[in-house]
């Protein structure tokens, strides 16, 4: 797995045996390395900050998944993945909205319209609104569906309010689902690192 700040095609495996050779090995360290990233929202919602080790690996398992050989091809998909990388004054994350119930699916979903709008980061008072981030070539949406790519835009006051260790939290204030839930200090610290800052 990379920690660089791309995703380039020469980390990556082609060959689908060589891969499936150290697949558990990835495996392992993306699920823990995931945990460390993920933040429960309520009952239903959560959320996963991405960087470029978790987008490595969800680059690597599609194109496992797809048998994507080819050089060229394998480029243009990375390239999907490469567009949800942090940057140094944004970050990025995948909300997920988990209804158990298959038969509520639809009729949840519809409730919570706009939930992936919804979503805050606060520190220190401050406070930066989540954006859609829509598949290439489709433009954001206002429904609600079951996964979405989300990018957070920092200001210059919230990134230094990061930076100096202020506590964070997470808000969505979505009529019908409103929550808010503290961020660990040392997903902050990570949060941080994500950016390219040095100063934690």
């Amino acid at each position: 797995m990379t920690g660089t700040s791309m995703l380039s095609t020469e980390s990556f495996e082609l060959s689908p045996e060589a891969y499936a050779k150290v697949r558990p090995e990835w495996r392992a360290r993306a699920i823990g390395l995931r945990q460390t990233r993920r933040v429960q929202l309520g009952p239903m919602v959560s959320l996963e900050f991405e960087n470029a080790d978790t987008l490595h690996y969800q680059a690597q398992e599609m194109l496992y998944v797809e048998r994507v050989t080819d050089p060229v091809a394998a480029a243009a998909e990375i390239a999907v993945y490469e567009r949800l990388l942090p940057t140094p004054t944004t970050l990025t994350a995948t909300l997920f909205v988990e209804i158990d119930d298959p038969g509520r699916i639809r009729a949840e979903l519809e409730r919570l319209d706009g939930l992936h709008e919804s979503v805050r980061l606060e520190v220190e008072g401050l406070a930066c609104r989540a954006r859609d981030i829509p598949p290439p070539d489709e433009g954001p949406t206002k429904r609600t569906v079951s996964v979405h790519f989300l990018g957070f835009d920092l200001t210059p006051e919230v990134l230094s309010a990061l930076r100096q260790g202020f506590p964070a939290r997470l808000v969505i204030d979505h009529p019908e689902y409103p929550v808010d839930v503290d961020l660990d200090p040392a997903l902050v610290q990570a949060l941080v690192r994500d950016t390219g800052s040095t100063e934690v």
